[in-house]
């Protein structure tokens, strides 16, 4: 039997072939468009030939990529029923949930330990959707747009709005006080603090974040040490916010995330009632958190 390329290296190039872009790509897989694009030149290398033929951003497949892409998108869909079928004897027993690991630890986590099932439960927060295609029963996903070939449900569009400790806060009145405050950045969000500044017309003021997190977590714990002011993530902060660690900086300061979160199950693969009453519950949740939102 041959050798085969690494699976990192094949699903890079499935999902880029499948989305038309190493940046759809990355978004679907929680990686970085460069990761995308170096697992794919790792695999053109490997096979002594290109896969794409690349004219600026736009791909297109070659004769060889675009003879393997059905076929491989075929494999990881049997890779999928593999794996539920090997997991079939714990069906009964618990249900297979996938999130994004800053969901699952600041959000998720500490709302599952408050509930009660009739099963177990298992968390995985590596790569949802890979996590979907390999057996779970459902997904929690963060992209721009419902995730392709799966059947999704929107459950929140993300909000971002500027967060401090309540006594930094204090120190602030308008978006002119952020040129002399210290600033942190979550890279981990599509929009940052430019654009924040740009839809208040603050053209003027350039923002020099002291501190920089590429995870919402780091970003979060930061301000709420005092450390600085975070364009933060609203799902992500409401404990840290309930609890009073952090407060909103403006009454008016929150702006669309460009993401949503939407909740993903395998196509056609049929729904346990265990995993469909912990769906109605992240509706719930989702929809709970929306309307305390509003009210604010």
């Amino acid at each position: 039997m041959a050798a085969l390329p690494p699976l990192n290296a094949l699903r890079a190039f499935e999902a880029a072939a499948r989305r038309g872009s190493f940046a759809a790509a990355a978004g679907e897989l929680n990686v970085t468009p460069a990761a995308i694009g170096q697992q794919v030149r790792q695999l053109e290398a490997l096979i002594g030939s290109a896969l794409f033929e690349r004219e600026g951003r736009t791909l297109r497949l070659t004769e060889r990529g675009g003879a393997a892409l059905d076929r491989l998108s075929r494999a990881f869909e049997l890779m999928g029923e593999a794996s539920a079928a090997m997991r079939e004897s714990k069906r009964a027993a618990r249900i297979i949930l996938a999130a994004p690991p800053d969901l699952s630890s600041l959000w998720l986590a500490p709302r599952l330990g408050a509930r009660a099932f009739a099963c177990g439960l298992e968390l995985i927060t590596n790569d949802p959707l890979a996590a979907l295609d390999m057996g779970a029963d459902l997904a929690i996903v963060r992209s721009a747009g419902a995730p392709a070939g799966r059947d999704a449900q929107l459950l929140l569009r993300e909000t971002l709005s500027p967060l401090a400790a309540p006594a930094l806060a204090r120190q602030i009145r308008t978006p002119g006080d952020l040129e002399t405050l210290p600033l942190i950045a979550d890279t981990s969000a599509p929009l940052g603090w430019t654009d924040w500044l740009a839809r208040r017309g603050a053209y003027g003021i350039v923002p020099e974040p002291g501190f920089i997190a590429d995870r919402a977590g780091p970003a979060l714990a930061l301000a709420a040490s005092g450390a600085g002011i975070v364009l933060g993530r609203k799902l992500l902060a409401a404990n840290a916010v309930s609890d009073g660690r952090l407060v909103s900086v403006f009454a008016d300061g929150d702006m669309p995330g460009g993401e949503s979160y939407w909740l993903a199950f395998a196509r056609g693969r049929r729904r346990s009632e265990a995993a469909s009453v912990l769906a109605a519950w992240i509706r719930a949740e989702m929809a709970s958190f929306t309307d305390a939102a509003d009210e604010l």
